[in-house]
């Protein structure tokens, strides 16, 4: 066991865990997966239908797969252990997750929708050099997608120890293996609208159980909430320090622990908001009013599910009380089952056995077809590949495979590695190197490729050596290099390099000449209403009638004004049909 898992914990005595049941259901909820997403694999028939299923997700499928992606093992299983042991500082975490949400409704949702892409690259090369804007799109996506699919692989080793109660080495790296190679079959089958089903069937079966375990926590304390807290309170683990389970300080008491805490409420806060798989997913809805409205509705859906955890956490203390629970960083994922088995009993562990799974394989499911759009979308144009209509779908198709199952490889071949340092890190890298870039192509007049280079490069350059010096390479006994103790940064990065991310965006815009207001104008009009400035579509259309030797008014590769974006109501570089003015209202 201890060589296979990322961070060997020390062994623990799995008591709960029924395989006899457990494995019975994981099979049939994998064969229910397939039905659901074939039931969608006759609609693809263009890569408009593979990357963003044509714009027809319609807001409510759209709110609860968007709902569904942030639902991960971490913020479900460990979070429950999490607050079990260090109680309010825990239960922070989780509202810096919902901010997060907030920030995608206000920033994103519309917007990003109206602007008629497919890709991170798209909203880049609106505001910047094309190749340039690509380049730098692709290298920050693709960076995010390789950590984020290797940690949440190591999970799957975790769930199958844990809930299927399996410890051999073989055993575990074959089960990540298969796992995976699942997960990219769903993917290949039917592109977003099958991932997108995917996750919907995954948030209903998360809502139903967090509901049931809710409920059965609620009717052990005959339905009193108070009861809950004191009982918790009263049989809170000792720290040194002595703080409360329901005060602040458990986990990061004073001084600079203080300014750790903040740290890591601020990442999490901006960089969930940014992480591309997330935020991404507006291009596949109908309208900006709709892709607003399903933003909006996801996050009450994750507010009234996170809050259901939170209860849970307080209660598996409670009922378990300070001996039972996981009482190390890296056991906090067992205090759940051990509530589950008390309460439920071994057929409630058997049935939450898939569901854990299915947190990791929605999660890397959604990954794989944002960085198939990414090389689709990106990475072609950068390279000067332009392949045509009918072939682009088979190289969508290929690159499914090729991404895929080289991921998986990886993952595998990662899983002796402690890459649990690759979560904070990809998070980090969003609020780093995504969130500045939007937010000034979305609304700063003056940024230009200059300034968007200075981010992506220079925001991703100082993370990374920030990452090197802090506690997760060295230091600590679960770092990297746990014998070697070369680190000066306590705090988490990213509340460095966020704000340096903005910095650098702004020196980088105002150190360079270029500056094109028409590009501003279009992209203010098109992420207000989805269409284009009268003064601008008047300027591209003189340009395309002269360029085409014709009257019209859209250019001959279908590109925007200043060749920049696809143009609305026209193909895009690609040949795409992006949306009409009022198709996008």
């Amino acid at each position: 066991m201890s060589t296979i898992l990322a961070d060997p914990p020390p062994p623990i005595d799995n008591t709960w865990a029924v395989p006899g049941i457990a494995i019975p259901a994981t099979i049939a909820a994998a064969v229910a997966v397939y039905f659901v997403v074939r039931s969608v694999r006759d609609s693809v028939r263009t890569p408009d239908d593979f990357l963003i299923a044509n714009r027809r997700i319609g807001p409510v499928q759209n709110a609860v797969a968007l709902a569904s992606a942030p639902l991960m093992y971490s913020t479900l299983f460990i979070i429950t252990g999490h607050i079990a042991l260090n109680g309010y500082d825990a239960a922070m975490l989780l509202t810096a997750f919902t901010t997060s949400m907030v920030l995608g409704v206000l920033l994103f949702a519309s917007p990003i929708r109206n602007l008629g892409g497919y890709s991170l690259g798209d909203i880049f090369a609106m505001r910047a050099e094309e190749r340039s804007a690509r380049k730098a799109a692709a290298v920050v996506t693709l960076l995010i997608y390789g950590m984020f699919t290797i940690i949440s692989l190591a999970a799957i080793a975790f769930i199958f120890n844990r809930w299927f109660g399996l410890d051999n080495v073989a055993g575990l790296g074959a089960s990540v293996l298969v796992v995976g190679l699942v997960t990219v079959l769903y993917a290949y089958m039917a592109g977003m609208a099958g991932v997108t089903r995917l996750l919907v069937f995954k948030a209903i079966l998360t809502l139903t159980v967090v509901l049931v375990l809710t409920l059965l926590v609620l009717a052990e304390f005959n339905l009193n909430i108070f009861d809950i807290l004191d009982k918790a309170e009263a049989n809170r683990k000792d720290v040194p320090a002595g703080y409360d389970l329901l005060g602040p300080g458990r986990e990061f008491g004073e001084g600079q622990h203080r300014l750790v805490h903040l740290s890591k409420l601020f990442c999490v806060a901006v960089g969930v908001a940014a992480i591309p798989f997330l935020f991404m997913r507006n291009f596949a809805t109908t309208s900006g009013k709709d892709a607003r409205r399903s933003a909006g509705w996801a996050s009450m859906i994750v507010v009234g599910i996170y809050m259901c955890m939170a209860l849970v956490g307080f209660a598996s203390v409670a009922v378990l009380g300070p001996e039972r629970i996981g009482v190390i960083k890296a056991h906090r994922d067992i205090s759940l089952p051990k509530l589950v088995d008390e309460l439920g009993g071994p057929v409630m562990i058997g049935v939450l056995a898939p569901i854990a799974l299915l947190t990791i394989v929605g999660v890397y499911a959604a990954l794989l077809i944002n960085a198939v759009t990414c090389v689709t979308k990106d990475l072609n144009v950068a390279r000067g590949r332009k392949p045509g209509r009918a072939d682009e779908l088979k190289d969508i198709r290929r690159n499914t495979l090729r991404i895929g199952i080289g991921s998986v490889l990886v993952g595998v071949a990662m899983l002796p590695v402690r890459t649990h340092i690759f979560i904070p890190t990809s998070i980090d890298l969003a609020g780093t190197a995504i969130l500045p870039a939007v937010v000034y192509a979305l609304f700063w007049r003056r940024f230009n490729t200059a300034g968007l280079k200075w981010i992506v490069y220079g925001g991703t350059a100082l993370l990374f050596f920030l990452v090197i010096f802090s506690n997760g390479v060295t230091g600590p006994e679960d770092a990297i290099f746990p014998g070697h103790d070369i680190k000066f940064v306590d705090i988490e990065p990213g509340l460095i390099t966020v704000p340096a991310g903005f910095l650098l965006g702004w020196l980088g815009s105002i150190s360079s000449k270029e500056r094109d207001d028409a590009a501003f104008a279009e992209m203010q009009v098109r992420a207000l209403t989805g269409g284009l400035a009268p003064g601008v579509r008047k300027d591209a259309a003189r340009a395309a009638a002269a360029a085409a030797g014709g009257p019209g008014g859209q250019s001959p590769n279908g590109a925007g004004p200043n060749g920049r974006g696809p143009a609305p109501g026209g193909p895009d570089d690609h040949g795409n049909q992006t949306r009409t003015p009022s198709e996008a209202r």
